[in-house]
């Protein structure tokens, strides 16, 4: 397991925990799966696709509310709850993922996506089991993870850099 998610602090592994703990049904994507599948590199924020479901949802906030992490944009939490709001979200902001953080530690964050093609639906065929600890949590695919990192317009350095890692994994029967 990478270093980040190890980090003295613990806060990467405290948050899976209490999303573990609420029952909450969510994929970890992004830099922590990178880190996880053994791509060596920092990351700080946790991105996670979360099953949208009421229920789900209900649990994922009552998660955020216990780590005492907030909605970064200056919207409620139960506003991801809706819908209608979540598409506007995306229509007007052109949002990806609902943030929410910590005021006392910005480096405590969890990106909740909230696009169709990054939902838990579309994404949950594409999932590995992994151990964390004694928690077995649902992590993207490397080749999904590949994917998504493609998808990506512009590409950014470190994107870049995580494409040509994943294909030398996957290359190399990891895969």
């Amino acid at each position: 397991m990478g270093a980040m998610v190890h980090r003295k602090d613990g806060y990467l592994k405290e948050i899976i925990s209490t999303l573990v703990e609420n029952d909450v049904d969510f994929i970890v994507c992004g830099g922590v799966a990178l880190v996880l599948h053994g791509v060596e590199r920092m990351t700080l924020d946790l991105d996670l696709s979360v099953d949208m479901d009421e229920s789900n949802l209900k649990r994922f906030l009552h998660a955020m509310e216990k780590l005492g992490l907030t909605p970064r944009a200056p919207v409620p939490a139960e506003s991801i709850l809706d819908p209608e709001k979540r598409k506007m979200m995306m229509d007007e902001k052109n949002a990806v993922v609902f943030s929410f953080f910590d005021t006392k530690n910005a480096f405590r964050q969890v990106d909740i996506f909230i696009k169709d093609d990054l939902s838990y639906n579309s994404l949950h065929v594409h999932v590995e089991k992994m151990s964390l600890g004694d928690m077995k949590i649902n992590i993207i695919s490397k080749r999904k993870l590949l994917d998504m990192k493609k998808a990506i317009q512009p590409p950014r350095d470190k994107d870049l850099f995580d494409i040509k890692v994943l294909e030398k994994l996957i290359e190399r029967g990891k895969g």
